[in-house]
């Protein structure tokens, strides 16, 4: 598989920036499928470590490519219930 992959595919990227811009839509789809069912597409479970990182990424990824209303977490309430009701 690596045959197929470009030199930029395979270097480290320089920043976050880097690293969010080089994701593409169907990594996005793996790392929001990975999170939803805690595990990777060859059936291993995330590590809480790996859940935390891919979570992060897609919500960067997010603000950079989707609008605000399909964001995740878009529409919840921003305080805790609790509070809400006082």
């Amino acid at each position: 598989m690596k045959d197929n992959l470009s030199a930029s595919e395979l270097s480290r990227p320089e920043s976050l920036a880097e690293l969010i811009g080089n994701i593409s839509p169907a990594i996005y789809d793996n790392l929001k499928s990975a999170i939803e069912l805690g595990k990777w597409s060859d059936g291993s479970r995330l590590s809480g470590d790996q859940m935390d990182k891919c979570t992060q990424a897609i919500i960067l990824y997010e603000a950079e490519n989707l609008p605000q209303q399909q964001r995740t977490g878009f529409g919840l309430p921003a305080g805790c219930s609790k509070q809400q009701k006082q």
